[in-house]
């Protein structure tokens, strides 16, 4: 090999064991199934949740099917439906049952009292930098902010009857299928924007769907 090579061809050289690399990888998962992409957070009603099944070969993959059975590989999803009654609390997680309309599934929210916690010292902190003239403005848009990132992390509020946007993933425990939400969002409008927003990127995103 000569050592007085440019700089071009210590780059189509690097260029060329990277692609080796990548092919030899490759080879551990070689079916079909296992070099499917991969989505996160794709928008799915509840029914394609209640038909998915694990992936056998990855972690926390699972697999759906669109209305004309082409499988969809995912990770999480996000969810819009209406809460219709409550499971069986504890310490850790509130449970709720939710309908969209293509079926029900019981969701479990964590409570995260520590993440509770820190944005209530933070606003006690923040409150009482309110009562100076100089910090007053920025105090007030940091207490707005603090408001609305507990709304999203304490489940306690949430009441029979409310619509929420869930971001998670499928829970199977003893062949009944549910829901662990890592994110919830309660729609409090009285309007129903939020809910027809969704349900066209729900259409939009499985029309545009392709394998």
């Amino acid at each position: 090999m000569e050592i007085n090579c440019g700089f071009d061809d210590v780059e189509d050289q690097l260029e060329n064991f990277v692609i080796r690399r990548k092919q030899q990888q490759g080879k551990s998962t070689d079916s079909a199934e296992s070099r499917a992409k991969i989505y996160e957070d794709i928008p799915l009603t509840l029914m394609h949740i209640l038909r998915a099944t694990e992936d056998s070969e990855r972690e926390h993959v699972f697999i759906t099917h669109n209305n004309n059975g082409a499988p969809i590989h995912f990770r999480t999803c996000i969810v819009y439906g209406f809460v219709a009654g409550f499971g069986t609390h504890n310490d850790y997680f509130n449970k709720y049952l939710i309908d969209d309309g293509t079926g029900s599934l019981e969701a479990s929210i964590a409570k995260k009292p520590g993440n509770r916690e820190v944005i209530s010292c933070l606003y006690n902190e923040v409150t009482s930098l309110g009562s100076s003239d100089a910090f007053k403005p920025s105090a007030e848009r940091l207490i707005r902010i603090l408001k609305s990132a507990m709304e999203c992390i304490d489940p306690s509020p949430i009441a029979r009857g409310n619509s929420l946007f869930l971001s998670g993933r499928p829970n199977m425990f003893r062949g009944k299928v549910g829901m662990d939400a890592f994110h919830f969002f309660i729609d409090s409008g009285r309007s129903r924007d939020m809910e027809m927003g969704f349900a066209d990127y729900l259409t939009d995103w499985h029309e545009n769907y392709s394998l």
